[in-house]
């Protein structure tokens, strides 16, 4: 979870995923209520102080899971591997970050 609350919106989420996805308007239309959903309730479990970090985090997966699988259930199999595929990527660079020292990697000099 970002500690600056640098979600994106759902607006913005859902333009990058018709653009990586290339969704089609009537699923554009199914996956827009998810995504607003989950800002919702993320910026509700952001705002509760009763709630150890480990809970946050905790709830935050499990709400992130749910999300994603109801996207999945919108997406044809073909959309749904690039999708996953860039979950695992997200997923790689939290951790990376989590562990907090690994530098941002310098995107590699192709030479031409």
């Amino acid at each position: 979870m970002h500690g600056r609350g640098q979600m994106m919106n759902p607006d913005k989420q859902l333009e990058h995923l018709t653009k990586t996805l290339s969704l089609t308007s009537d699923q554009q239309t199914q996956i827009k209520p998810i995504l607003e959903s989950q800002q919702q309730q993320m910026m509700a479990l952001h705002q509760d102080s009763s709630l150890s970090r480990d809970d946050k985090m905790a709830k935050a997966k499990s709400l992130h899971a749910d999300t994603t699988s109801k996207i999945e259930g919108v997406l044809t199999p073909d959309q749904k591997q690039k999708y996953e595929a860039m979950q695992a990527k997200m997923q790689e660079h939290m951790q990376e970050r989590m562990q907090g020292g690994a530098a941002p990697q310098a995107p590699q000099a192709q030479p031409q």
